[in-house]
């Protein structure tokens, strides 16, 4: 029973050696063999000094030193393959000499025969192929992903990933060096978050150098997304060939019409004397042609008041494309838009399908201007038909109703000349369906509502 209790505080005294004493001296006590951890250990001619671990100080005579055993390795302390080998022989020879000292030696002589296999011998290929296979295994768990320059870590993530490393160090501390070199990046990456920099492509800046490179880069990628953005080419047709020759022919008709009348009413003057029928279809021949000749003066001319082309240099549109497109950003919750830069976008971007061969009496589009008023806006859509301009004119105006339903009214005109309710809505539709397209261009355009118009300018809000 004495044994063993003497066995269990000779391992209780080893507890205290792994945190850093200097030497295990086998003294002899009574005629038996104990354990002491010793520090500040120095000899004398005839007796040693030295320092227990509660402080007390003691001096034994030299004939009462049984032995000397090298320390418990400490977890980060670095050893070298010979000098696990000696230890291990020391405390094999002890164990052979102190039978009484055997179960507190056995837990020191374990301690280092783990620390040797993970120091194989060069001379065995297979020991060291398990080593280094351990090592990977631990090197992986510590390190899930390798550190990637270009992406940018929170301060959570450096943390946990160097107090990792720090981990595998202890647990392979003759590996500490490589270990080291595996987190250096990381904990470079830390220091310069600790220091206030912020990185940009894998590059560190100081803040105020950040702002700059990165305005200056985001300046450069948006430019060249722009130029390689294609609007998508809308219907070319803004008077579908049917509908522009069943107009083109009641207007040729009612002129062809109007001077067989007349023609048929001087007929009647000249020849037969019939004053009064002859004066009636003359008259009739004339109103109808002039009416069909001042129909097509109206279609031809210019509507008033013409829309003056503005300069506006924001480029709202051109900035939430590259936010959303380019820099997958959302929306903002309110979206204003001058009439001026759409129709500068559509002078820039703006693109027309081919007209089909088949078109040959169709009126072609050529641009697209608006301007918005209070509660409304004016759209002009230019054309041209062997040689001559044309312009389609809508003029809509938006309301609310006390139940906050959006009302619209659309008139719309070609030239000076009004149209009929079904072709105003069938114009209208076309172009929504083409207004519909180019705004497919922007990812977050269907959570967009109209919320109101005003003076030169448009604003939408977000669902």
């Amino acid at each position: 029973m004495i044994r063993l209790f003497r066995a269990w505080v000779c391992a209780i005294c080893l507890m205290g050696i792994s945190a850093g004493s200097a030497e295990i001296l086998i003294l002899d006590k009574g005629g038996e063999a104990v354990l002491v951890t010793a520090q500040e250990v120095r000899e004398e001619k005839k007796t040693i000094q030295f320092k227990e671990l509660d402080g007390t100080k003691r001096e034994v005579e030299l004939g009462k030193v049984l032995g000397k055993l090298p320390s418990t390795p400490l977890p980060e302390q670095e050893l070298s393959r010979e000098q696990a080998v000696s230890a291990i022989n020391k405390i094999l020879e002890a164990k052979a000499q102190h039978p009484n000292l055997e179960q507190p030696l056995h837990k020191e002589l374990e301690i280092w025969k783990e620390r040797l296999d993970k120091m194989p011998s060069p001379e065995d290929p297979e020991a060291l192929a398990k080593a280094e296979a351990a090592f990977a295994a631990a090197t992986e768990k510590a390190i899930p992903q390798a550190y990637d320059g270009k992406k940018s870590y929170t301060t959570e993530e450096l943390a946990k990933q160097v107090e990792a490393l720090a981990s595998l160090s202890k647990e392979f501390p003759e590996r500490a060096q490589e270990v080291e070199n595996i987190g250096a990046p990381w904990r470079l990456e830390m220091e310069n978050q600790q220091a206030g920099r912020k990185k940009f492509e894998g590059r560190w800046f100081e803040p105020e150098d950040w702002e700059k490179e990165k305005e200056t880069r985001n300046d450069v990628a948006k430019k060249a997304f722009l130029a390689k953005i294609q609007a998508p080419a809308v219907a070319p047709i803004l008077f579908s060939q049917g509908v522009f020759v069943a107009g083109l022919g009641l207007v040729l008709g009612g002129a062809l019409l109007g001077l067989s009348f007349l023609f048929h009413g001087v007929v009647e003057l000249l020849r037969h004397r019939a004053w009064w029928k002859g004066s009636a279809w003359a008259l009739a021949g004339m109103c109808l042609f002039s009416l069909m000749a001042r129909a097509t003066v109206l279609a031809i001319g210019v509507p008033e008041p013409p829309l003056v082309l503005k300069k506006d240099n924001r480029t709202t549109l051109e900035d939430l494309l590259w936010s959303q497109v380019g820099l997958k950003e959302g929306l903002p919750s309110e979206v204003k838009l001058s009439d001026a830069e759409i129709n500068d976008w559509w002078g820039r971007r703006l693109r027309f399908a081919v007209v089909g061969v088949t078109d040959i009496l169709a009126v072609s589009t050529e641009r697209w201007q608006l301007e918005f008023v209070e509660g409304g806006m004016t759209l002009d859509r230019t054309g041209r038909w062997l040689g001559q301009t044309l312009v389609l004119r809508h003029e809509l105006i938006f309301s609310r109703s006390e139940k906050g339903e959006n009302i619209y009214r659309v008139e719309a005109s070609l030239g000076k000349l009004p149209l009929p309710p079904a072709l105003v809505l069938r114009t209208w539709n076309q172009w929504v369906d083409s207004l519909l397209e180019q705004v497919a261009l922007f990812p977050g355009s269907k959570s967009v509502q109209l919320d109101r118009i005003e003076k030169g300018v448009v604003v939408f809000t977000t669902q």
